[in-house]
């Protein structure tokens, strides 16, 4: 994992300071999942939100809770373009929560540069999908 820049500045985030085994139904861990390209939103959903809160469910990990799309300022004409879009989730334990975001946008074949973004333990994390070690 690596530093992020920024923080991903979800309103519902935990304090910053909180650790792994403080996530919890009452304390979920927000992460959101950047994927680059321009997806409508229909199509985000279909081939990568709705698989992934059936998977959360599936072991009451957490739930996906919404998406959006980032555009880029506006160039010297006037026009911009989607830089990225991403998936909200709200997770129940980090660890494990983690580890099956990671594996099912793998399996789900989200595109290269694919990220998690998230706040743990005072930091703010950038984990890519795709690592050497996957």
């Amino acid at each position: 994992m690596r530093h992020s820049q920024g923080t991903n500045g979800h309103p519902s985030d935990p304090d910053s300071n909180a650790t792994t085994d403080q996530v919890s139904h009452d304390n979920p861990l927000f992460v959101y999942i950047r994927i680059p390209g321009d997806l409508d939103p229909q199509e985000r959903w279909e081939k990568f939100a709705d698989p992934l809160q059936q998977a959360l469910e599936t072991d009451d990990l957490g739930t996906v809770t919404g998406g959006g799309t980032q555009f880029s300022e506006p160039d010297e004409d006037g026009n911009d373009f989607v830089e990225f879009c991403g998936i909200d989730v709200d997770l129940y334990d980090a660890a494990k929560g983690l580890a099956l975001l990671r594996r099912e946008l793998i399996v789900l074949q989200a595109p290269p540069g694919t990220a998690l973004l998230y706040k743990l333990g005072g930091h703010d994390w950038e984990e890519p999908v795709y690592r050497m070690d996957s």
